[in-house]
């Protein structure tokens, strides 16, 4: 675990907690943190739980922040308390349980969330462009703020000297303010309040807050906190989630339909094979890697989350398998069979080289999809749930992917739309995109 977030609702937990899971860190929000134990907090990167002390007394709320602190202590993460976004509860009581057992700590308290409207200009935290004080918080039942002064909010609530940072000087950057934060702590400031009214700023205070050295104690409603773990860890970026794969082996009007349809409003990362070379013997070990080499440049380059082969997309290209047959002196049912058998053979090499990227299968035409579960050593499928009549989604049983979603159709079935259709619920099935470190 490297950061366990203290909030003083369920709600503010899972705030700061999505803000992070958005930067790539694996977090879990506990809705009592007497579940807590080493082996489920050994598994998250972030740590979230609520004291639920918002509306109670400020010594109960230190009591509350005070445990939670010990609690985990032995695991020496990097604490942060979570506030309000308009300053309600026991700030300051909250800050000095976590600054009396991390004694040689610093809060740093950032109190704007620009995304929500909230900035923090002059030592002035303004909701929307309008004071704190002028908004209905000012008459929260529980909780009112009548005061838009975050440092002197926060004064009359601790025991430690608190000093403040205008947005001048933050502006000036992160090595100016690096040198002024380590001269108020010099100057035995225990808590300094910084203004901030973008998120550009917010990442200089953080970047700030790392240069000086210090032990860093965030106190925000979640942005600070979120570059603070940036600072530190480094940025996160957006990779495209497992991707679908389909392949067709039905040549009839309907999937043609659809398949047009599929490109038209999909742009899938879409192959052609060629069907008379997975007839020919001599050529077929050469357009399987050809068409593996295409399947793997789309998969390198990330465009589409769906992939697939087909051996044709328009009506003038179905093979006529009665004269086929007369010229190559074989029946139609072993052309129909080679080519069903390579198509096959192109799936199950495709699943392999994409190390995993593929999460899920859509076979349409009866042949097709035997020989591809036969490919991939498929015992049955746990049928789930039927897309449209005849349309079947399940999971496979056994073979080289226990569990992948598939949805297997009939050439015959469905309208244009289908095949996009089934596309879509597979991409339900499966992540769509996440976010790494």
């Amino acid at each position: 675990m490297k950061l366990y977030v203290i909030a003083d609702d369920l709600t503010g937990a899972n705030a700061t907690s999505v803000l992070l899971a958005k930067e790539g860190f694996k977090c879990s929000t506990f809705i009592d943190s007497e579940l807590l134990n080493d082996d489920n907090m050994a598994s998250c990167d972030v740590v979230a739980i609520s004291t639920d002390s918002r509306g109670i007394t400020k010594e109960d709320a230190y009591e509350k922040v005070s445990k939670e602190v010990g609690r985990v202590k032995h695991l020496n993460p990097m604490y942060t308390k979570r506030i309000d976004s308009t300053l309600r509860g026991n700030i300051g009581g909250e800050i000095d349980a976590i600054l009396d057992y991390e004694k040689d700590s610093v809060a740093i308290v950032v109190a704007s969330y620009p995304d929500s409207g909230r900035i923090s200009i002059g030592g002035f935290l303004l909701v929307n462009s309008v004071p704190l004080q002028n908004t209905l918080v000012a008459r929260d039942p529980k909780c009112p703020v009548t005061n838009s002064n975050v440092k002197e909010i926060i004064q009359h609530q601790t025991k430690y000297k608190v000093a403040d940072i205008q947005i001048s000087d933050v502006l000036r950057g992160e090595e100016f303010l690096s040198r002024k934060i380590n001269l108020l702590v010099d100057e035995g400031n225990k808590i300094i309040v910084i203004d901030a009214v973008t998120n550009n700023e917010i990442e200089t205070i953080a970047k700030a807050s790392a240069m000086t050295n210090l032990n860093i104690i965030p106190v925000d409603p979640g942005p600070f906190t979120r570059s603070l773990m940036n600072a530190k860890y480094g940025d996160s970026h957006v990779e495209q989630g497992k991707k679908v794969f389909f392949a067709i082996g039905s040549v009839s009007k309907t999937t043609i339909g659809q398949i047009e349809h599929l490109v038209a409003t999909k742009t899938p990362a879409l192959v052609k094979v060629n069907p008379l070379k997975l007839i020919n013997d001599e050529e077929i070990d050469l357009e399987i890697e050809r068409v593996l080499h295409i399947i793997e440049g789309k998969l390198k380059n990330n465009t589409s989350n769906i992939v697939g082969i087909s051996t044709t997309t328009r009506e003038d290209e179905v093979l006529n398998l009665g004269e086929l047959s007369k010229e190559l002196k074989i029946d139609e049912e072993a052309i129909s069979v080679k080519i069903n058998k390579g198509l096959a053979r192109i799936t199950e090499l495709a699943l392999a080289l994409s190390n995993y990227s593929i999460g899920a299968l859509y076979t349409s035409g009866g042949d097709v999809t035997m020989e591809v579960m036969k490919r991939l050593g498929v015992e049955g499928i746990d049928i789930k749930d039927e897309i449209i009549p005849l349309a079947v989604y399940g999971r496979f049983i056994g073979g080289k992917y226990p569990k992948m979603p598939a949805v297997t159709k009939g050439g015959l079935i469905g309208d244009k739309k289908t095949l996009s259709l089934c596309i879509e619920y597979l991409a339900t099935k499966i992540s769509t995109q996440y976010y790494v470190k």
